[in-house]
């Protein structure tokens, strides 16, 4: 077992939470080929004690099970074209690697299920945000991005400051027909990227400024001791407004990664947040941020913006609590996924109910 292994909130069931992930979200069946991509042991992100315990449930349920080791590269331009190949050769991929999240916005032979997990070690699969229902938060994602895909405005608002709106007409419509990867959420995280092109006003970010996760690259974590505040014109950073140390190192790392990865160093190219109620990090982030990104993404507590380089964007940053509205209605608010508590989704949470957690939203660590 790792040192780091998280606690569970709730009395642990990881088999039921590998079979909600082998099953319910992958299908696989008896007969069927999986693929598990692994990362070194000595890495530390993924606990090895999970690989095993899922590659035993897998064969448990009929499937031929292979695991591969291998270190994440410097993006999906690093992946081995025999890694491919083995996906292509798979009933199924299943990533316990942060490969997964390099190649989610990458096109993936084979016909089989793609899919990455979140869940880092044995007591994140047998708690409630291993366990709970993949397909109702699958269904939860279809519903709300439904809603999102017809708003012709949206605003975002934070208590430290946040308000931006964005108003088009054919903006958000794209959502509709977009899955948002090509590989598949363990659990159900996160809504689709949504698009920032015309988004106007102040965006204050807080904690650090990270890696979105498609390239790793030197020196990708800016700490932020105190907030920031970027000034949006028509989807573009147009001024930094932070302490002035601090705004010359903000202004430097968005040159330094568009000089790394192209694109436009100022552009804002999306933003999404999470929609899992289960997310839960219960160390503080500072202590392991990497390990922290890695989780923390799917709560309602958090959106993250990306910034700078070609699309999708190489640098996240963070923004907690919001109160988000598309039109008339409020998604987010101050953290809490309200969609969810919407009486046409009463069906989905008397499916969640044994996991739903409080009122209150899960600790994340900051």
């Amino acid at each position: 077992m790792s040192a780091r292994l998280e606690s569970s909130l709730l009395p642990g069931d990881p088999a039921a939470g590998a079979h909600n992930l082998l099953v319910n979200c992958m299908q696989l069946q008896a007969g069927d080929t999986l693929l598990i991509v692994a990362e070194p042991a000595e890495l530390g992100h993924y606990d090895t004690a999970l690989t095993t315990f899922l590659a035993s449930h897998a064969t448990q349920l009929g499937a031929k099970v292979t695991t591969t080791v291998l270190a994440p590269g410097r993006g999906p331009e690093d992946v081995p074209q025999s890694l491919f190949d083995a996906i292509e050769r798979a009933s199924h991929t299943l990533f316990l690697n942060r490969v997964g999240d390099q190649l989610r916005f990458s096109p993936l032979p084979g016909p089989g299920r793609k899919a990455i997990t979140y869940t880092l070690d044995l007591g994140y699969l047998g708690s409630a945000f291993g366990v709970a229902g993949y397909d109702a938060l699958e269904e939860l994602r279809r519903r709300v991005v439904a809603v999102l895909a017809k708003a012709q405005r949206y605003t975002i608002r934070c208590p430290l400051g946040t308000e931006l709106t964005m108003q088009s007409a054919t903006a958000l419509s794209s959502l509709a027909d977009s899955t948002g990867f090509s590989v598949d959420n363990f659990p159900v995280m996160i809504v689709p990227p949504i698009p920032a092109d015309h988004l106007n006003g102040q965006l204050v970010l807080t904690l650090a400024l990270t890696s979105t996760g498609v390239h790793d690259y030197p020196d990708s974590v800016v700490p932020l001791p105190a907030p920031i505040k970027l000034q949006l014109d028509e989807g573009r950073v147009v001024s930094v407004d932070a302490e002035p140390t601090l705004a010359s190192a903000i202004t430097a790392h968005f040159d330094n990664v568009d000089a790394r990865f192209g694109g436009d160093g100022r552009r804002l190219g999306s933003w999404h947040a999470g929609i899992n109620p289960f997310t839960y990090f219960l160390r503080p982030a500072l202590t392991d941020l990497d390990r922290w990104n890695g989780v923390a993404f799917g709560s309602p507590r958090y959106a993250h913006f990306h910034l700078c380089g070609a699309l999708p964007g190489d640098i996240c940053g963070q923004l907690f609590d919001a109160t988000i509205t598309f039109d008339d209605t409020v998604i987010w608010d101050r953290g809490r996924f309200v969609f969810l508590d919407a009486e046409q989704n009463a069906d989905l949470r008397q499916q969640l109910r044994d996991c739903r957690p409080g009122v209150e939203p899960l600790p994340i660590g900051i």
